[in-house]
């Protein structure tokens, strides 16, 4: 696909006037310190609004806020074709704060030595802490604009707050009146349980959840009726499972995605049904699962986490081919 394709129809998000490609590019893992180097990212960006994705997800947390700036750079000549949405009420600890400037002396560093995220002790990544005072959101915001080189955000997102804090509601009047300052666009909250999104849903101001739903995970798509008949868009992400539906068989510990042995056998035994159904059906489980989360009724966008060209290569080659990006795009105009 060229770049044509940005210019393809698209469905609405929610009772927005956004307009937004199916499948949305989540960019957690971008200009992350164990990766390649900015470069790369900007392309792996380029890339993939080039074949069809125009809706990017981020938050300023990630990466120490080099994301949205990698974001920004990328896309500060073609802002009005792309959807940004970022996210905040995490806190850094101080340990990254303080490597976060320091990111491109130690990248080549870490590449020489081969060290990798999982071997980094906890003490040296520290704790996250939580804050969604509205002090704290306007300067999250007003950062995130900074990094990013723009005006204003298409969607901001609560990042995972607890129900109790979403229904409190304390949050509403910072975010509309950054609405009427023209700051943010939309706003919504990314929900880590069934009850926050549901309690989200009863606040009229609010445009989108974001879920974790996929294949071995079904627990949040309660939310999808309630959400659909409000007018508010899903988002959806984790739909691979945390790699565990695009990963060999040998690969796969479902124990590291599990609470328990007992839920572990049960999703086993799931994943051994799906990939027998993903090949009887001659496509890959990737697309299988991919397939899943975008026909849901009221999924707005479908959103794939990668950080390597090769990683965006397989899953448009495997799991979203160029031609059914287009069509599905159409056909969610229609609907």
């Amino acid at each position: 696909m060229g770049s044509d394709s940005a210019d393809t129809p698209r469905p609405r998000f929610g009772r927005t006037d956004l307009q937004v490609s199916p499948f949305g590019l989540g960019c957690a893992r971008i200009g992350g310190i164990f990766k390649q180097n900015p470069n790369d990212f900007v392309n792996l960006l380029a890339t993939s609004f080039d074949r069809g994705i125009n809706f990017f997800d981020t938050a300023d947390i990630y990466s120490q806020g080099e994301s949205e700036r990698l974001l920004g750079r990328t896309f500060r000549r073609r802002r009005d074709r792309i959807v940004l949405a970022s996210k905040a009420g995490f806190l850094l600890p101080a340990q990254r704060r303080f490597l976060a400037p320091l990111k491109p002396l130690l990248r080549p560093i870490i590449g020489l030595v081969g060290l990798s995220r999982q071997q980094v002790p906890n003490v040296v990544r520290g704790e996250l802490a939580q804050d969604f005072s509205p002090v704290h959101l306007r300067r999250s915001i007003e950062g995130s604009l900074r990094r990013l080189a723009t005006d204003h955000l298409d969607l901001f997102q609560l990042h995972s707050p607890p129900s109790a804090i979403v229904q409190s509601g304390d949050w509403v009047e910072t975010l509309e009146r950054m609405k009427q300052e023209g700051k943010i666009r939309y706003y919504g909250v990314s929900c880590d349980d069934l009850d926050s999104a549901l309690v989200a849903l009863e606040h009229p101001g609010v445009s989108s959840l974001q879920i974790s739903i996929s294949l071995l995970e079904r627990r949040a798509m309660a939310a999808l009726s309630p959400a659909r008949v409000r007018g508010v868009a899903v988002i959806a992400r984790e739909v691979l499972a945390n790699g565990a539906l695009v990963k060999k068989a040998s690969e796969v510990n479902l124990r590291d995605y599990c609470d328990s042995d007992e839920e572990a056998a049960t999703k086993g035994e799931q994943l051994k049904a799906y990939r027998q159904q993903a090949l009887d059906r001659g496509i890959s489980l990737a697309r299988l699962a991919l397939e899943f989360v975008r026909d849901l009724d009221g999924v707005s966008v479908t959103l794939v986490g990668v950080s390597r060209m090769e990683q965006l290569n397989a899953l448009f080659a495997e799991a979203i081919p160029s031609e059914e990006l287009v069509a599905s795009s159409a056909r969610q105009t229609q609907n």
